[in-house]
């Protein structure tokens, strides 16, 4: 895999946080006009999700990252030949974790949003943001996936 840009891997990284923060507020703002407090669980919804995402990213890559430690143990860290992967250009695995970490905590906001709502029916609105965290999560993999935002090392 080749590296991205580290313009776009910002770019993509604080349109997921700040846009989802953005977006989730002005859907609030649609189903509860009145409410400073859907406003400001609206602004939550997609950071959350998408910041416990990338915790559950980092716990769920600790198997894989303990394989190979051990690995290059039992090889006492040997060089690499030319026929085996380059670590430096792997994926982490684990990215998968942003849709049921998305689909959760969408949810679990959606029902607070959903009890504050006046524009929709309760169950519409949490219909709605399950289906948002849906897509929120599966958008958040394939970039991970795909190296369009970074494994956190630090």
């Amino acid at each position: 895999m080749t590296p991205r840009s580290p313009w776009i891997t910002v770019a993509v990284f604080f349109g997921l946080f700040f846009g989802g923060g953005f977006a989730g507020d002005r859907l609030a703002r649609l189903l509860a006009p009145s409410s400073a407090l859907a406003e400001f669980v609206g602004f939550l919804v997609f950071p959350t999700a998408f910041a416990i995402g990338i915790l559950a990213w980092v716990g769920a890559s600790l198997p894989a990252a303990a394989r190979r430690l051990m690995r290059l143990v039992r090889l006492r860290a040997r060089p690499f030949s030319s026929d085996e992967k380059n670590p430096t250009g792997t994926i982490p695995p684990g990215s998968f974790a942003f849709v049921p970490v998305a689909l959760v905590t969408c949810t679990l906001w959606g029902a607070v949003i959903a009890a504050l709502s006046t524009e929709l029916a309760s169950g519409w609105v949490l219909c709605l943001y399950a289906a948002l965290g849906l897509g929120y999560g599966l958008t958040c993999w394939k970039l991970a996936q795909t190296g369009f935002f970074g494994f956190p090392t630090e």
